[in-house]
């Protein structure tokens, strides 16, 4: 969940400041880019306890798909080895 609640959180900011600027009569390209930027700069200086748990938490969902990945290899390794192995019988 701190992946989503440091997304919401980053999205609400830029919004913010994305309406705050139309309020002043600034709306165009330069207005979203400036936005970006500002949003960037407050959910970095704001919100570092919730970036670093976010991170945490898409760490241990790449280290879960790794570990996933990893297992597959060695499974398909060991079918590999095992079909080699066979065909060396075989030709014996």
């Amino acid at each position: 969940m701190s992946v989503l609640a440091y997304w919401g959180t980053r999205t609400g900011i830029f919004a913010t400041i994305v309406f705050g600027l139309w309020l002043v009569g600034w709306w165009d390209v330069i207005a979203i880019i400036a936005a970006f930027v500002l949003a960037w700069l407050v959910s970095y200086l704001m919100l570092p306890g919730l970036r670093v748990r976010a991170a945490r938490q898409m760490d241990g969902w790449i280290s879960r798909g790794e570990r996933g990945l990893r297992e597959a290899d060695a499974e398909e390794d060991a079918e590999i080895g095992a079909d080699s192995d066979h065909d060396a019988d075989a030709k014996s």
